[in-house]
């Protein structure tokens, strides 16, 4: 069953649970799953390592991990990946060790259901053109991303870009956008493409109401959506699913800062995303 159309749900308000939601690996963190392809067991989570969690022996997994750090710092095989970090780290990649002190939470793209092998079992080779180690997206080189590939020209002119991964297999792409506030878009758009977007902070004014930092959409093709716009700026990591990012653009229409909580969910998400998440006091 392929995932549900979503738009949006705060992950505020999603319980934590223990372990993934698929695959035996890691039962000794929480996880909130914000969508999973059951028949595929892709999944995106908000995943918590707690403080002192560690790997001491080597392992690889059995599937892609594409993580961005929300809060917190893990390290692996010697790196760090503190707050506003993200790394694509392809199946067979080798963690000689992993660790955790102090906690960290990561919201995490797995391609599939996530099993840990021993380092010395066979079929530990990597692909190298799927691995990007580490962006520090502070000091990372914003303006990188090919917004005229991707429809995006005219929405780059009140926002920034930067690809992070871009599959060499299918085209699909990872990539942040800072959207600056009070400048919103002006037409409705659609993508022959899934895409998936985490508000990482800040906020969002557009179809299913006012989204915050912690807000996430899974839309499937062809569904149209927009014009958003920021009150206060914006911080959000997107994803194209199924190939490459191209737009399609509708006549302008206006815009509205202040849109009606009407979000698009599927039944087990419905009680959870049923009234607006308040906003955070501003004195």
């Amino acid at each position: 069953m392929p995932r549900p159309h979503i738009e949006f749900i705060q992950a505020q308000a999603l319980s934590w649970a223990d372990g993934l939601p698929a695959g035996a690996a890691r039962a000794d963190v929480g996880c909130k799953t914000l969508s999973i392809d059951v028949a595929t067991g892709a999944a995106t989570c908000v995943v918590r390592y707690p403080a002192g969690w560690k790997r001491a022996e080597g392992e690889y997994l059995s599937t892609d991990e594409e993580f961005y750090v929300l809060d917190g710092a893990l390290s692996i095989n010697g790196i760090t990946y503190e707050r506003d970090s993200y790394a694509h780290l392809p199946a067979g990649y080798l963690r000689k060790a992993a660790a955790s002190d102090k906690g960290a939470v990561l919201l995490t793209f797995f391609d599939g259901p996530v099993d840990a092998v021993a380092a010395n079992a066979p079929g530990s080779m990597f692909r190298t053109d799927r691995l990007v180690e580490k962006v520090s997206v502070p000091t990372a080189d914003w303006g990188n991303a090919d917004v005229d590939a991707m429809g995006l020209r005219d929405i780059s002119t009140s926002s920034r870009l930067l690809s992070l991964f871009t599959d060499p297999d299918t085209g699909e792409i990872t990539y942040l956008t800072g959207v600056v506030p009070f400048k919103s878009e002006s037409s409705p758009e659609r993508h022959p493409v899934g895409q998936e977007f985490y508000i990482l902070g800040g906020s969002l004014a557009g179809v299913g109401g006012f989204m915050q930092g912690g807000a996430y959409c899974w839309r499937p093709p062809m569904v149209t959506h927009g014009p958003y716009g920021s009150p206060t700026g914006a911080l959000i990591i997107l994803r194209s699913v199924g190939g490459p990012l191209t737009t399609e653009l509708d006549a302008p229409v206006s815009h509205n800062y202040a849109p009606d909580h009407r979000p698009v969910l599927p039944p087990e998400l419905a009680a959870a995303g049923s009234k607006p998440f308040p906003p955070p006091a501003r004195y």
